[in-house]
This record gives C-alpha cells, sequence and structure tokens, in this order.
C-alpha cells in the first residue's frame, strides 16, 4: 500500500501501512486524496457507522477522492465492499432504505441485483483487495501469493475466493458475503487503526509548524505595515520592528518554511485570508467590496503580504488558489451530503461559507492578475 501524505516512507514493512516511526533513516512523501487528516478522520468515523446516512455521506466523500487520483487501494477496496453490502438485502435488513435512497439516488435498482450478480461483485472486490495488496508486498525474489498473504495475515479465505473466481468456477455467495466480513475486519487491522494512531502524533508536529508559520507571517504583516503607514514610519517602532533587515530575514525565513512545508504555510495564509473577510462583516459578506471598508483594508493587507511572498516565491498564488477551488468543492459535497436533513440556519451558514471562499478566490485572482 502506498504511503501517505505527511508520513514518512520506510525501508521496514511500516511502508506498506503508510506509517512512519523514528527509527527510520530514508525519507519519501505520498500525494493522497483529502486536505487534511481531519477529512481522513471524518470519513473513518462515518464510513463504520450504524447511520446508512453516514455510512453514504463518507462512500460520496471517498468517489470524490477518487476522482482527484492516488487513492490508496485499501480505501479504494474497502469502499466497494461495503457499498457492495449496501446493495445486499442480507446486511440492509435492519436498516432504513429510505433514509439510505434519499441521501443515493443511485440505490433504487439495488434491490433487483441477482445472488449471481451480488456473487461476482464480492469476488471481484476480494479479487482486488489480494492482487492489490498481497503484490505490493512481494519482494524481488519470487514468492507465491499465498506467502505473500501469509507474511501480511491476511485470510486464507480470500486467497482461496481469489483463486476459485480466477482460474474456476464463481464461489457462491454465502461463502463471498462471509468473507467480505472477514476482508473489513482485516482492513480494518492491517490499514484504518495503525493509520488513526499514527496521526496523533503528525497532528502535534503540524501544530507547531503552523504556530511558526503563523508568528512568521503576523512579523511580516507587522513591517509592512510599518513601512506603509506615515505616522509610524517615522517612529521607535519602526527601530525595533521595521527595518528592512527584519523585512528580509522574515521573507527568508518563510522561503525555508515553504521550502519544508508549503502546504502548511498555504493552509495559514488561507485561514488568514478567509479571517480577515470575516472579520469585516459577520452577517453580510458583500460581493462589492467598495461597500466594505474595513474588507477593502484588510485585503489590501494582506494582498502586500502576498505579493511581498509571492515575489520570493511565485508558484505560491497558483498554490493557494488551488487550495481555495478545493475548499469551495468540498463546502458543496458537505451541502449536498447533507440536503436532507439541512435547517434553514445551517443552510445560511453554509452558503456564507462559500460566499466567503469565493471572495477570497476573487482576491487571489486580482493579485495574480497584478
Amino acid at each position: 500500500m502506498e504511503a501517505l501524505l505527511g508520513f514518512k516512507e520506510e525501508s521496514t514493512d511500516y511502508v506498506q501501512l503508510g506509517i512512519s516511526t523514528s527509527s527510520s533513516s530514508s525519507y519519501s512523501y505520498k500525494l493522497v486524496p483529502w486536505l487534511s487528516w481531519d477529512e481522513w478522520l471524518f470519513v473513518d468515523e462515518s464510513l463504520f457507522s450504524s447511520s446508512p446516512n453516514s455510512v453514504a455521506s463518507a462512500l460520496r466523500r471517498i468517489s470524490a477522492w477518487r476522482s482527484r487520483g492516488c487513492l490508496p487501494v485499501v480505501i479504494e477496496v474497502m469502499s466497494s465492499i461495503i457499498e457492495i453490502q449496501q446493495k445486499d438485502p442480507y446486511f440492509r435488513k435492519d436498516q432504513s432504505n429510505d433514509a439510505l435512497d434519499n441521501c443515493r439516488g443511485d440505490q433504487s435498482s439495488d434491490a433487483s441485483l441477482s445472488d449471481e450478480m451480488l456473487a461476482m461483485l464480492y469476488c471481484m472486490a476480494i479479487m482486488r483487495l489480494v492482487n492489490g495488496v498481497v503484490e505490493k508486498t512481494r519482494k524481488k525474489t519470487e514468492v507465491s501469493i499465498a506467502v505473500a498473504a501469509d507474511a501480511i495475515g491476511i485470510p486464507r479465505t480470500l486467497i482461496d475466493i481469489r483463486h476459485e473466481g480466477s482460474h474456476r468456477e464463481l464461489p457462491a455467495l454465502e461463502v463471498v458475503r462471509s468473507a467480505s466480513v472477514k476482508a473489513l475486519d482485516w482492513l480494518k487491522y492491517y490499514y484504518w487503526e495503525p493509520q488513526k494512531k499514527a496521526i496523533p502524533f503528525h497532528s502535534n508536529e503540524t501544530a507547531g509548524i503552523k504556530t511558526e508559520i503563523r508568528s512568521k507571517f503576523h512579523e511580516l504583516a507587522f513591517c509592512l505595515r510599518i513601512k506603509n503607514t506615515p505616522h509610524l514610519r517615522s517612529s521607535k517602532v519602526k527601530e525595533k520592528r521595521g527595518s528592512k533587515k527584519d523585512l528580509t530575514k522574515i521573507l527568508k525565513s518563510l522561503v525555508g518554511l515553504y521550502s519544508a512545508f508549503s502546504s502548511e504555510v498555504v493552509s495559514v495564509l488561507l485561514e488568514f485570508l478567509l479571517k480577515g473577510i470575516n472579520s469585516s462583516d459577520s452577517s453580510e459578506l458583500p460581493v462589492n467590496t467598495q461597500s466594505s471598508p474595513n474588507l477593502h483594508i484588510s485585503l489590501n493587507e494582506w494582498k502586500l503580504v502576498i505579493t511581498k511572498f509571492s515575489n520570493k516565491e511565485p508558484e505560491l498564488l497558483l498554490a493557494l488558489l488551488n487550495a481555495v477551488l478545493d475548499m469551495i468543492e468540498n463546502q458543496e459535497a458537505v451541502i449536498y451530503e447533507t440536503g436532507c436533513v439541512r435547517t434553514s440556519s445551517d443552510h445560511r451558514a453554509e452558503t456564507l461559507q462559500v460566499e466567503t471562499s469565493l471572495l477570497c478566490l476573487s482576491g487571489l485572482s486580482k493579485i495574480l492578475k497584478d
């Protein structure tokens, strides 16, 4: 299995889990389709929820991840098996079909699937699991699928079903149905649980990095404010914090941080931009910035910061634009996912979030044009 973004790839078996340990000597990073570990945790909690609505929400989010590419095979297989189980009356007998149908329009024909079709779907998912996971764990020296599977503890039943489905008759529905439960249990053990345990360490490390980035951007904004404010230019404040030497030093620090933690720098800048927009007027977000002097000033201040920094890192603006577009996509996905249970106040809050993001996108586009 591919290592995950933010975790360091190692020469041990942990590479297959995407989890890092402190003893690693060689590192690299892998791109993943989720924007944050909070989003990953949302899918983790929803995917294994007893609520059909939550499960459907998680499956839609994974579908969005799949469209972005680089989806780990373990997540792809897990979602496939769960989706097949939702189409299987055996697993849905205690669930509210109406609730699932309201949030997933493609479920209307699930009840018409034959036993043979369900067995084939289960079999294909299990074959994908064995081929996708086991093949990546095999060493350069040739070993059989069975030996490689034993090395990572995959249930023997899954190996047998892969063999039967590939070379003999399609296994009975009862067999592959039972195997699907074993597959989910193994995937939890192999990927989800170890990954979840590794996230807190990564989150604490990232929090410290973001704190440093925020501090440097505050210093940069303060220096630029002094430089561009007439009554401060001649004060003692400039002597302490507003000199050209200080400005150069801060920019150098930010360039170093960006080279090592570009996604964290983009995240912090985006956070500041959104706060600047929201602080102008929390109840109404005007489309025309001329009607809101505070908004105009706030955005101009951050425009100066971003322009100054992007002179050193030209690709920053494109990275910010992509981050805003991803954020808008996620916000619209949330509105869609909660459409059947959303109140009017929730709708208003979600709409304001999208409007705020669009204002941010507009401001960044103007900076790029300039």
